[in-house]
């Protein structure tokens, strides 16, 4: 009688063996996977592999038996398609905020969910010598912490650093700040902690890379209908549409006129639920909700004079402004 324990380490060795090393165009044999087993001091015969490959697809999973050339057993249900590891992969090399030595480890970790012969095909593709990558190697127990005292509703300590330029050249500053934490929003490759600064009635951001130190503090965090416009529950994709470079700023509906060639850019920042206008002049109008700030500010500057801010008139102002103001900084050069 076989020994229960040995037959589900059998079913593991080979599970795990079909998951690694076939696929459609590589099948493994049952010598093959016999002389794979016998590695493992593992002895078993020809028939007991069909039974094991027929256990296995009873237990769920797909695994083909092939005939012709390329006789044999092969998995064709993945955990991942390979072009869904591709964009896993692609992610984490752009992602700047994830340390070189994490997003190395990370995608080994992805590659491995391929098949040996899949994996090949994803290793190496995207270059990440010359990438900006974050020096900060806690980030992942700081992501840890933070998901913590969001998921428990409890107030932090951090220490956060900030870039300056100093007498030597490039310097960081540190201080320390209570937060009350909400959310957490990849945006532009960048990792942030959407908060509420507990000296302050607003919402703050700050980056996760540049987190130095997370201490959960043993007090209840500020609710975030008290600082924000949600009541029950932070919408972090509604608000990263009216936010623009992660500043912050008064909500405001704003009103904008904006060249045809622009609707896709329009339709990317702010959705398609949005009301747009056909205007007489072959230009479009439409309103939304936006964060006032100087990220609002840039990001209609961007477009020239593609883009016109019809209401706020504050807005319109500031935008002014910063015309003049770029204006006169070359007008002498």
């Amino acid at each position: 009688m076989i020994d229960a324990l040995s037959h589900r380490a059998r079913l593991l060795f080979i599970l795990n063996f079909l998951e690694r090393n076939t696929d459609e165009e590589h099948p493994v044999s049952s010598p093959e996977l016999i002389k794979m087993l016998e590695k493992e001091n593992i002895k078993v015969e020809r028939k007991a592999i069909y039974k094991d490959i027929e256990a296995l697809n009873e237990m769920g999973y797909d695994i083909v038996t092939s005939s012709g050339k390329n006789r044999g057993f092969f998995m064709t249900s993945k955990r991942f398609e390979l072009p869904e590891l591709s964009l896993l992969i692609d992610a984490v090399q752009a992602a700047g905020f994830i340390p070189r030595k994490k997003t190395e480890s990370l995608v080994g970790k992805l590659e491995e969910l391929a098949s040996c012969h899949e994996a090949k095909k994803l290793g190496g593709r995207v270059c990440i010598e010359n990438r900006s990558k974050s020096k900060n190697e806690s980030v992942y127990y700081i992501i840890e912490d933070l998901n913590r005292a969001i998921n428990e509703s409890r107030a932090i300590e951090v220490i956060y650093k900030k870039n300056v330029v100093g007498k030597t050249g490039l310097e960081f500053k540190e201080k320390t700040m209570v937060i009350n934490p909400y959310a957490l929003l990849w945006d532009n490759d960048h990792y942030y902690l959407i908060g509420n600064n507990a000296k302050y009635d607003n919402l703050t951001h700050l980056r996760i890379d540049r987190i130095g130190k997370v201490k959960i503090l043993d007090v209840t965090a500020r609710h975030f209908s008290e600082v924000s416009e949600y009541s029950q529950r932070f919408d972090t994709a509604d608000y990263a549409r009216k936010t623009f470079n992660m500043f912050g700023g008064e909500l405001c509906r704003i009103d904008l006129e904006c060249d045809e060639k622009l609707l896709d850019q329009m339709l990317d920042q702010f959705g398609n639920n949005i009301f747009i206008r056909k205007t007489d002049d072959g230009k479009f109008r439409f309103s939304a909700d936006a964060l006032i700030s100087e990220g609002l500010i840039g990001w209609i500057m961007q477009f020239g004079g593609s883009v016109k801010v019809i209401s706020p008139e504050s807005l319109k102002n500031d935008v002014s402004i910063r015309a003049e103001r770029l204006a006169d900084a070359y007008k002498n050069h």
